[in-house]
């Protein structure tokens, strides 16, 4: 999948997961997370639900967004569709 975006606008775990198959596979994979914390699965350990200290690797986000870039975008704000439609 060398030479395709992909812009990817999910969280959790399920869509992202695939977005790391087309990482995987080649593909150059965007994804865009809100500006108020990110993909909820960031917080996991800070918030208590997932065990671990200030230095634990939090897999619950690791494993399906390897091999992605990252970057925060408010999709609500005009601007902010605007840059992901130009990414698009």
């Amino acid at each position: 999948m060398d030479g395709i975006r992909v812009v990817e606008l999910a969280a959790w775990t399920f869509v992202p997961a695939a977005g790391a198959v087309l990482a995987e596979w080649g593909a150059e994979v965007l994804k865009i997370e809100r500006p108020d914390g990110g993909d909820p699965q960031r917080g996991l350990i800070a918030s208590g639900l997932v065990p671990g200290g200030p230095d634990a690797v939090n897999f619950f986000i690791e494993q399906p967004n390897h091999g992605k870039k990252s970057v925060a975008i408010n999709v609500q704000h005009p601007d902010g569709r605007a840059a992901v439609l130009k990414l698009c």
